[in-house]
């Protein structure tokens, strides 16, 4: 079964969600010249296989370290 990472985030004054069929997929697109999110971007909640994660940092960065562990 493949890992789907969900991120609930806030957009400006709105908030949004970003589903990824996998984990890797986010560390790689945060990769590119153009990320898909600037790494200051609030996370309200994060869950990785339907598994909530706890980051040190809510934050796209904190994600992205997390994960690329």
């Amino acid at each position: 079964m493949m890992a789907m990472l969900v991120i609930q985030y806030v957009n400006g004054q709105t908030n949004a969600e970003k589903v990824y069929q996998k984990a890797a997929e986010f560390v790689a697109n945060q990769q590119l010249e153009v990320p898909d999110f600037e790494d200051y971007v609030a996370i309200k909640q994060v869950t990785l296989d339907g598994q909530p994660l706890t980051l040190a940092d809510a934050t796209m960065r904190g994600l992205y370290n997390y994960l690329n562990q």
